[in-house]
């Protein structure tokens, strides 16, 4: 296996820093890893590192303002998750496609990541997809438990900070810092029922009914924070034209302590899940 990092420039001038992993004899298969919201690529290496062992060609990325994709023309759009959904994904894909015409290309989605594959144009350019711990955050999606926490995220936390700080500091979440724009999505798709809407409310679906191809979604029992499974049920519902099937991991099944929201990329993450995972892109 071999590790080249690369820049990948958008339609709008933004400079994305990517990282290929290319195996020693390929399988055949291409695999995009779109990430969370404020996570740097380099969290999902050793992930990335053992899918290229068995065969796959692996691309990660970080989105615009996150990691080391800060660079931009002047004409580029600001970080948002929107843009980030239906330009970056959307020139990361395209790029791994013109570079390796002659792989089937399947995508990987932590999160947001899994939820605007919804909002990126042409998205079937996927053979499948497979989300972990991606959600609708709409916050009555919780459990009723749960839903006070929600609240004082969507509808205080976030706010608070892009309001006065022009963004969401690292030290909140122990992330990447967040840009203003993108802060402001996060807030405003959780409080409303609409969920992913443009800037007038209006619901952003096209997308969602698009995707036919088949996806699996991991739901982790014990992310309570971030996506509890109602929330993975929820946004599975949204890619109803896809062949999807759910999997709920419960750590004491893989012998773990905890996974939550971030705990599948780590390196103690017990490798039979991880065989699992390779497993089904394989097929």
């Amino acid at each position: 296996m071999t590790i080249k990092n690369l820049t990948i420039t958008t339609t709008d001038g933004y400079q994305l820093q990517a990282s290929e992993f290319n195996p020693t004899e390929s399988n055949g298969i291409g695999l995009v890893i779109n990430g969370a919201t404020g996570v740097i690529r380099k969290y999902y290496q050793a992930f990335a590192e053992f899918l290229s062992e068995q065969g796959f060609t692996v691309l990660t990325y970080d989105f615009r303002g996150i990691g080391e994709s800060t660079q931009a023309s002047t004409s580029a759009l600001e970080p948002s998750m929107i843009h980030w959904g239906q330009h970056d994904m959307d020139a990361v894909l395209s790029h791994f496609i013109d570079s390796y015409p002659e792989l089937t290309i399947k995508g990987i989605g932590h999160s947001i990541g899994g939820q605007l594959l919804g909002i990126m144009p042409d998205n079937n350019r996927y053979d499948s997809f497979l989300n972990i711990a991606s959600q609708h955050i709409y916050w009555k999606n919780w459990p009723m438990k749960d839903r006070p926490l929600s609240v004082v995220f969507f509808f205080g936390i976030l706010p608070l900070f892009y309001k006065l700080t022009g963004g969401l500091p690292s030290w909140v979440l122990g992330a990447e810092y967040l840009p203003k724009q993108v802060a402001r999505d996060w807030s405003r798709f959780g409080r409303k029922k609409s969920y992913i809407a443009d800037e007038k409310g209006i619901p952003m679906r096209e997308g969602f009914s698009a995707y036919q191809g088949k996806m699996r979604l991991y739901s982790m029992a014990d992310d309570k924070r971030f996506a509890p499974p109602n929330c993975v049920r929820e946004l599975e519902k949204l890619y109803h034209n896809a062949e999807t099937d759910i999997q709920t991991f419960h750590p004491s099944d893989y012998g773990m302590r905890a996974i939550d929201h971030f705990g599948f990329f780590k390196k103690n993450m017990n490798k039979k899940a991880w065989f699992e995972s390779a497993d089904w892109l394989a097929n």
